[in-house]
């Protein structure tokens, strides 16, 4: 059983439409928020990941995390499946990048990306006020890239190249934000584990069944994770769960319930106290407080 959803798109407003392997698209800001008011309203891509390169002006992101206010010069990083909403200032510009899961997670790009911690997770805002020569060369790469699409540019082997630079400069830029170092040579163990995990988080496999699937032993993949997440894998399946319940909860009407069952809970009062005894709050009150709608836009405009 499914939850009712919030909107998913292949891009905003163009639902059903089915998303080729190497798609890559490529907009102004001004082009699609102009004609929407400025507001993209709550929606997830199922199998698409966007970079945002905010050059002009402001905007506020929504996600399950919360929301972030940013002025330009800035990135936003939308990993597929990420609920997340926009709201430009008027006369906000920059780029919107937007390519097929498949095409970032491509075998032949897998050593340039290992900085990039967005394909998987929540969206991500990175100020880059404090970079200059970042933005700058972001905005080359994606007018660049423009000029590339707009001569017909193929997804052959020079377009994946330079669609694989500009993830990885990406990367960079939130690996320089977090302060993070080089990536631990048991990252693509921890890298699959994550993707593991988003398959079958809702049926709430044992640390022991991932061990097993992935050809290595608990007591590994524990190590592995710790050192590189700060978990235990235990806790980032738990994580995985309580990121779908908030999503849900703050951009669905479903009922907790609905939502218990969705995520594989056998007992609704279960997940009611999962989730308490992880946010705080109960899942009603968390509601009250998250829910992100058209009309809460209208009636609040940010300060």
């Amino acid at each position: 059983m499914r939850t009712p959803a919030f909107n998913r798109y292949a891009l905003y407003g163009e639902q059903g439409v089915s998303l080729p392997p190497e798609f890559v698209h490529l907009e102004r800001i001004y082009d699609r928020s102009s004609v929407n008011e400025w507001t993209i309203e709550p929606h997830a891509h199922p199998h698409m990941v966007q970079l945002l390169l905010v050059e002009e002006g402001g905007m506020e992101l929504a996600g399950e995390s919360g929301r972030s206010l940013l002025r330009a010069p800035a990135l936003i990083l939308v990993p597929p499946s990420c609920i997340h909403a926009f709201r430009f200032d008027p006369g906000a510009e920059g780029w919107v990048l937007s390519l097929a899961a498949t095409l970032a997670n491509d075998p032949r790009l897998a050593g340039l990306l290992d900085a990039l911690p967005a394909l998987k997770g929540s969206s991500k805002a990175v100020p880059l006020d404090g970079m200059p020569a970042m933005a700058a060369r972001l905005r080359w790469l994606l007018a660049d890239l423009a000029l590339r699409l707009g001569q017909g540019g193929q997804a052959g082997p020079a377009l994946l190249a330079h669609v694989a630079f500009v993830l990885a400069t990406a990367g960079e830029a939130a690996s320089l934000a977090e302060g993070q170092g080089l990536p631990d040579g048991r990252e693509p163990l921890v890298a699959r584990f994550r993707t593991l995990v988003e398959e079958r988080y809702r049926d709430h496999w044992p640390v022991t069944a991932y061990a097993s699937a992935l050809g290595t032993t608990p007591s590994t993949l524990t190590r592995a994770t710790r050192l590189l997440a700060g978990k235990a894998p235990a806790d980032m399946v738990h994580d995985r769960l309580l990121l779908e319940a908030k999503r849900n909860l703050a951009f669905t009407g479903a009922t907790v319930a609905q939502i218990a069952y969705a995520l594989g809970f056998a007992d609704p009062a279960y997940f009611a106290r999962f989730f308490k005894a992880r946010t705080g709050f109960t899942a009603s009150d968390f509601r009250k407080n998250r829910a992100w709608t058209s009309v809460e836009m209208r009636d609040n405009p940010p300060a």
